[in-house]
């Protein structure tokens, strides 16, 4: 009679098995868990991140459009920690070059613009063929870029939605995998990262919406070395926004056909900052205000109050020696003026404001 078949030991061995089996699917479990809990930063910690980035930045790139209604800049300027500012834009239609700096405005444009920007019937005498720089208004602008849109000014916007808690929606810009945040004043998207960066800036006040780029020191030290030659090239600006006039002319000087001595005081542009250089071109035509021209000379004057200055100057030209010897008669006086956008301090003084950046 063969032995009972053994018992017991079958179903321990496989009790051993399905307890290791639960007890692995646990272990998978838990570090299933950790993983999934332990990853990955808080919204609040990723826009803390970006915002001390940017605010380590020497500039920041900003590509899109400033402002709103009826000067609107659109393009790609680059802004210093400093609030200067400086890179090629459209305005409005026209093509220029933009430099802000220490609450001056200067473009570099052609004459075709300047002549809209500067009031008469008349092209200016120191306008040329090629790109100049000129100085407009700072309030020209609707955007203060010291105020509004330097890297520390960014970061503020980058805590502050932190501090907030905004709750962000999962988006995408520029190709990149980003979160957006939209606050009462901003929306502000940064990378979906734990090493976060902004990628966008956009705001009602002051109208902006703008790609953002935060630059090495590297391409900052090249910003500000660029961002200083064309502070160097000011030194033949004009100020397109100042508008001096005659305040009275004086008689006499003009009787012989050697030359005319045209002496007149002027009134210095309204609202200008003083002192302020303007260079006088007094011209002269003969019969009437359209006649042949008797020939011109210059005199540069400085006003350092409200108060109008005397400028005088000798024309001296083969036109009036000829009309003066065979006709004369009657002449008329014009006067066309370049307000100095720059004075040689001035560019030194905005040259020297790149040493704090």
């Amino acid at each position: 009679m063969p032995p009972p078949p053994r018992r017991g030991g079958g179903g321990a061995l496989i009790a051993a098995i399905v307890g290791g089996v639960v007890v692995l699917v646990l272990i998978i479990g838990v570090a299933v868990f950790v993983l999934a809990s332990g990853g990955g930063k808080s919204p609040e910690d990723k826009l803390n991140a970006a915002a001390d980035t940017m605010a380590a930045a020497r500039a920041v790139g900003l590509k899109g459009n400033f402002g709103g209604g009826a000067d609107t800049l659109n393009g790609e300027l680059n802004v210093t920690k400093g609030g200067r500012a400086t890179g090629p834009v459209t305005w409005n239609t026209d093509s220029v070059t933009l430099l802000s700096a220490d609450g001056k405005l200067f473009l570099k444009a052609g004459a075709a613009y300047w002549r809209k920007q500067i009031s008469g019937s008349e092209t200016p005498y120191y306008l040329g063929s090629g790109d100049q720089w000129g100085r407009l208004s700072a309030d020209k602008l609707s955007v203060d870029f010291k105020q509004e849109l330097t890297p520390a000014v960014l970061a503020n916007k980058l805590r502050s939605a932190a501090t907030a808690k905004v709750k962000p929606t999962k988006s995408t810009w520029q190709g990149k995998k980003a979160l957006k945040f939209t606050t009462f004043s901003s929306t502000l998207y940064i990378t979906d990262a734990d090493d976060a960066q902004l990628l966008r800036y956009e705001a009602t006040t002051p109208r902006v919406a703008l790609d953002v780029t935060a630059k090495s020191a590297s391409q900052a030290a090249s910003i500000i070395s660029d961002m200083r030659t064309s502070m160097g090239e000011l030194k033949d600006a004009f100020d397109g926004s100042a508008r001096p006039t005659v305040d009275e002319w004086k008689k006499g000087g003009c009787n012989g056909d050697s030359g005319c001595t045209v002496e007149a005081k002027i009134r210095p542009p309204f609202g200008s900052e003083t002192p302020v250089t303007i260079d006088v071109r007094f011209r002269l035509t003969a019969g009437t205000l359209t006649g042949r021209d008797l020939g011109n000379c210059t005199s540069r004057i400085t006003i350092t109050s409200t108060t109008s200055v005397w400028a005088s100057c000798r024309v001296t030209s083969s036109s009036w020696t000829s009309w003066a010897k065979a006709t004369g008669g009657t002449y008329y006086k014009h006067a066309e003026y370049k307000v100095i956008g720059a004075t040689s301090s001035e560019v030194q003084a905005l040259q020297n404001g790149l040493d704090s950046e």
